[in-house]
């Protein structure tokens, strides 16, 4: 399953079963796909912690397109896994 959304600037609560029920029925080699602005690598803040923690969490693959207001600096800087 390929699940698409847009712009989330970090506010990951549509990605809770409440809003996204079918992600009880997905796993690792299912994908959200966030396509914009991600807003979940900025400021290593705890509060980002706790939300990047949480989607890792998830039974689903997170991959995002990066948008206009990324921290380019900081995403630059991540391993690239291949």
């Amino acid at each position: 399953m390929i699940f698409i959304t847009g712009d989330t600037h970090g506010g990951f609560q549509r990605f809770s079963t409440d809003h996204f029920p079918q992600q009880k029925q997905m796993n690792r080699d299912d994908y959200a796909i966030i396509t914009g602005d991600f807003g979940g690598v900025w400021d290593d803040s705890p509060r980002e912690a706790y939300w990047l923690d949480w989607l890792e969490e998830k039974p689903f693959t997170t991959l995002f397109v990066d948008g206009n207001h990324e921290n380019f600096e900081k995403l630059n800087a991540l391993p690239v896994h291949t």
